[in-house]
């Protein structure tokens, strides 16, 4: 009878585990006009389409295939990806209902700064948006991984459509974990292969500030402030905030850079938005690609 009690008792509490999640889903299901109300006029005005997707393979490749004309200030969301990437070829694993999978398309006339910048301006804005939903603690990973402790929270793609002078096009991709799945951490251990965690589990109980609709729109509006402030002034303009999210400087690091293994001390990064890193025996060098990794002991 006691154990007959106990499976009923885990049968209620995984149903209304389940029924608030349904619940959470519905009401937090991604919305055109909630998401353009939620944004500031001025950010607003320079959006110039919105589209949301069921479904797609990837969100940046959406963008990229939309005409030429129509991709500038076009900011594409889905609930879901079937072929989510992000940085070298990895994948962006993308469940249905909880996250959100965003690229922003962006036409640059005549870029007199470095685009090379723009993955760690776009990790700044996004680390701004998260401020403003009450997140604390978080930082980037050079060059756009966003961290919470050893944890990824977010993870930025950034192509760029450039013959390297005149105008330049970009998307940028956002794939931010904001309460995914329950089961995924046991049930996704080969489509997720590194320590994550969701933005829910980080703000903690009463799920304030969550909403994808309201989390989207900041996201939105922090990108096209940033976007245009990097056309008047370029990198040095968000210097100081990187330097207050970067968190490989001053600490130890490790790099897989062309087959090879090296060591040294992360010392920021240049004006092209390159590592730099004082090596073990080998002087400053500064690295553009690389798989990078805090180094303990």
């Amino acid at each position: 009878m006691a154990l007959n009690t106990s499976f009923s008792a885990l049968e209620s509490s995984i149903g209304s585990a389940k029924l608030r999640l349904m619940t959470q889903a519905n009401q937090d299901r991604l919305n055109a006009s909630r998401i353009r109300q939620g944004m500031e006029p001025e950010a607003r005005a320079k959006l110039r389409y919105l589209t949301l997707l069921a479904e797609t393979d990837s969100t940046n490749a959406a963008v990229l295939r939309l005409p030429g004309d129509q991709q500038h200030a076009h900011a594409l969301l889905a609930d879901r990806q079937t072929g989510g990437r992000g940085r070298r070829q990895r994948t962006w694993h993308s469940p249905a209902g909880g996250n959100i999978y965003l690229s922003l398309g962006w036409w640059f006339g005549d870029p007199g700064h470095p685009l090379s910048t723009l993955p760690l301006l776009v990790a700044i804005a996004v680390c701004r948006a998260l401020a403003r939903t009450g997140l604390q603690g978080h930082g980037i990973k050079w060059p756009n991984d966003i961290l919470v402790g050893d944890e990824k929270l977010a993870g930025i793609l950034v192509e760029l459509q450039s013959s390297g002078i005149g105008p330049a096009a970009v998307v940028i991709g956002i794939g931010l974990n904001v309460r995914m799945p329950p089961l995924d951490k046991t049930e996704t251990g080969t489509a997720i292969d590194r320590p994550w965690t969701d933005l829910a589990t980080q703000l903690g109980s009463g799920d304030a500030g969550i909403g994808r609709n309201r989390i989207s729109a900041l996201l939105l509006e922090e990108l096209v402030s940033a976007l245009e402030h990097f056309e008047a002034v370029g990198f040095e303009g968000f210097r100081q905030d990187w330097q207050k999210l970067d968190l490989l400087d001053g600490n130890n690091v490790e790099l897989e850079h062309l087959g090879q293994t090296i060591r040294g001390l992360a010392l920021g990064v240049d004006d092209n938005g390159g590592l730099v890193v004082e090596t073990e025996g080998g002087g400053a060098r500064v690295f553009h690609s690389a798989e990078v990794s805090m180094h303990r002991g």
